[in-house]
């Protein structure tokens, strides 16, 4: 409430993603709300410097009114392991329909809209039964294929993202289509300056930021929505008005251009590229955190970040009894006790058999995790184990 004095513990945003922990007074309802949006659950309070409240406050969730009006997520409504054989069909077909798109553009042919909507329609469906399978599927993508497994995972994270938002169905579609087609101004762009390994020159640059004007060019008059080409146009837009291409910010930036630009840096940081290594998860959030304010909105930064959690599904985890495994599924409102698929021994030792541990469940409420780490390291691959017909559905 106004005039409760908060607490900074010194708890690190990453362990206690729901904890705000900003030190000083709330002066204002209007403070207080922007709490809220944010996603914080509980707070610490110095009832000797504020107002006498109970030590932990917990207000209403809310969805993030600088994006979206507020609205319920829906729970998961089947099992991640039961969903990851449809939308492992879904993610693949997504990926044909995102190759005909470019093909078709690259030799001067029209996009098949209605083709591409039936696909995003798909999509949404899938998330809106448990996001974490498609996630899984974006976690696992190579990077050979980057050109339009990007778009597909962008398309992907927007719209899982916009379920845990609580939109509503015709949003859903309409961010997801947005998604898949927010990079197709990059056909426009020599393959020499898009996967160029080194600094681009100031003339390399200028192209590159014609891309999303180039995609909403080859978008109009195909009959899509405003959302649909904003989005498009405005993903690289930047809060604080240093994006491109029309420097726009804050609220002038369409709520879609919003949304895709988190998703599309975060696919960007944990992807391998011929280039470049992916980032952990984990690391990759932290960079986003650190954006926060400038590049993208404190609320909605820090609501994707929650949404992902402290280690999002796909990650590679030592548990705090030594055994490592992979994170296969989330609960929401406790982030730091996801679903395990253990693989290995505290001794490294791998599995004949992983075991699937929830920290959330009795089995595994005395286990923590340590530390997120690289499966590469270990010569282990996540899709081995996390796919369909791999080692955890033997």
């Amino acid at each position: 409430m106004v005039g409760m004095y908060v607490v900074d513990t010194g708890l690190s945003w990453l362990e206690h993603p729901y904890l705000f922990s900003q030190e000083g007074p709330i002066t204002s309802e209007e403070v207080l709300r922007g709490i809220r949006e944010a996603g914080y659950l509980e707070v610490f309070v110095d009832t000797d410097k504020g107002s006498l409240v109970p030590l932990s406050y917990v207000p209403e969730s809310e969805s993030g009114a600088d994006v979206v009006p507020a609205g319920a997520a829906p729970d998961a409504k089947v099992p991640v392991a039961q969903e990851l054989a449809a939308a492992k069909i879904v993610y693949h077909d997504c990926l044909l329909i995102a190759r005909d798109v470019i093909h078709t553009i690259q030799k001067g042919g029209s996009i098949d809209v209605p083709a591409c909507s039936a696909m995003v329609g798909a999509v949404v469906d899938s998330a809106v039964r448990n996001a974490d399978a498609l996630l899984t599927l974006c976690k696992l993508r190579r990077h050979d294929a980057y050109t339009f497994t990007h778009g597909v995972n962008v398309s992907v994270l927007a719209t899982a993202f916009g379920v845990s938002l609580g939109l509503s169905r015709e949003d859903l579609q309409e961010l997801g289509l947005a998604g898949l087609y927010h990079d197709l101004g990059k056909t426009g762009i020599p393959d020499a300056i898009l996967n160029k390994p080194g600094r681009l020159t100031e003339a390399e640059y200028v192209r590159v930021k014609q891309h999303p004007a180039l995609g909403g060019k080859l978008l109009a008059g195909l009959g899509l929505s405003e959302g649909v080409l904003r989005g498009v146009i405005e993903h690289q837009e930047r809060f604080d008005g240093s994006g491109y291409p029309r420097g726009l910010s804050g609220a002038a930036i369409h709520k879609w251009g919003r949304v895709l630009a988190l998703a599309d840096v975060y696919d960007a940081l944990t992807s391998r590229r011929s280039y470049k290594r992916a980032l952990l998860p984990t690391r990759a959030l932290a960079v986003i955190h650190g954006m926060r304010g400038r590049d993208f909105p404190s609320s909605l930064a820090e609501r994707f970040i929650k949404f992902l959690g402290p280690y999002p599904v796909g990650s590679f985890v030592r548990l705090s009894n030594g055994q490592c495994g992979f994170v296969r599924g989330s609960h929401p409102l406790r982030p730091l006790a996801p679903v395990i698929l253990v693989v290995c021994e505290s001794g490294g030792q791998r599995l004949d058999r992983p075991q699937t541990l929830d920290l959330s469940k009795d089995d595994g409420a005395a286990l923590g995790v340590a530390e997120a780490l690289d499966p590469a390291m270990f010569g282990l691959a996540a899709e081995t184990y996390l796919l369909p017909g791999g080692a955890a559905t033997r």
